[in-house]
């Protein structure tokens, strides 16, 4: 009896190891998932890498779990993008992406060293915001309507700077809207940019608050107008574009989550509620608010069909801009 009782057992024990056998290697990582530190990894400096750590530190005192974030900015975002499409496809590397890296750059390049479909597993929308127009003090401008009327004074002798393609479309959608001609200066990143106004190299940017609101406070830019529908919560006392006299003018930018195409979906699914959690806490609406922008969650699945509708919008902007494909 033992010895049937034991072929029995051993018999069922072999059964349950097969059947652990033929479970897929996602639906195992996804049980233990996280068991190591996730990666996240920044389009930009400025305003994408400081979201990029408040989620981070909001995710980890949430489940314990360590989020690291690294910077790699450049090329419109493109130098992250690429590192993070060829990344393992384990869950553990996370693209804090934006417009600029999944709507904009498919029309401002005639070839991309990514597909910004193929390459991606969509895994969260983040926040959407509005840009500010700041001036160096010095400038004779103290709004737009003046400005407007200095670039038109003297065609091209006003200049700005841009370290993404939502900084140069605003500023090409201002030139195009105004009827001005002002000269563009190229930067790696926005920060950068914003370094050069306020030392008084440059004479305006349309950038994110993170890298503007600061100086602004110290008295070291002047604030213009913000570039969405409506007055940042962040700065209610400055108007949009629209109410500063430039007719129709509305532009706002967003950030998203992306893993590696080919991350198992249940990894993704799992680490989408994480995102969202962290998303919807206070602490990251907080900021997000003081940033001039608003929460931005989703599904996989909602940030695919926004990605695609994106697509469009910003291939429309940058024609009307007048922006050539480099």
């Amino acid at each position: 009896m033992q010895s049937f009782f034991s072929s029995r057992l051993t018999l069922a024990a072999l059964a349950m190891a097969a059947a652990v056998a033929t479970l897929s290697p996602a639906a195992v990582r996804a049980d233990s998932y996280p068991s190591k530190p996730i990666r996240f990894i920044s389009c930009c400096t400025g305003f994408p890498e400081a979201t990029a750590r408040i989620i981070a530190a909001e995710i980890t005192e949430q489940t314990g779990h360590q989020v690291v974030v690294e910077a790699k900015p450049g090329a419109n975002g493109i130098i992250a993008t690429e590192f993070v499409a060829k990344a393992p496809v384990d869950g553990y590397t996370v693209l804090i992406g934006s417009n600029s890296t999944h709507a904009a750059n498919q029309s401002l390049y005639r070839k991309l060293s990514y597909d910004s479909v193929k390459d991606f597993a969509p895994l969260s929308g983040i926040s959407q915001g509005t840009l500010l127009l700041a001036v160096r003090p010095s400038l004779a401008a103290g709004n737009v309507a003046e400005l407007t009327a200095l670039a038109k004074a003297a065609p091209g002798k006003l200049n700005y700077g841009w370290g993404s393609s939502s900084t140069r479309a605003a500023v090409e959608l201002y030139k195009l809207k105004a009827g001005i001609r002002i000269t563009d200066v190229p930067y790696k990143t926005n920060p950068q940019a914003a370094t050069d106004l306020v030392g008084g190299r440059i004479d305006l940017v349309i950038s994110d608050l993170v890298s503007l609101k600061q100086h602004v406070d110290a008295g070291s830019l002047r604030a213009l107008a913000v570039s969405g529908g409506q007055r940042a919560a962040a700065m209610p006392n400055v108007p949009t574009m629209h109410e500063a006299g430039v007719t129709g003018y509305e532009l706002t930018f967003w950030l998203g989550a992306w893993l590696p195409a080919g991350t198992p979906a249940d990894v993704t699914a799992k680490l989408n509620r994480i995102f969202v959690d962290a998303l919807n806490s206070p602490r990251v609406k907080e900021f997000l608010t003081r940033a001039g922008s608003v929460s931005f969650p989703t599904t996989p699945e909602q940030l695919a069909s926004f990605q695609q509708a994106e697509q469009k919008k910003w291939k429309e902007i940058v024609t009307a801009a007048g922006i050539q494909p480099e």
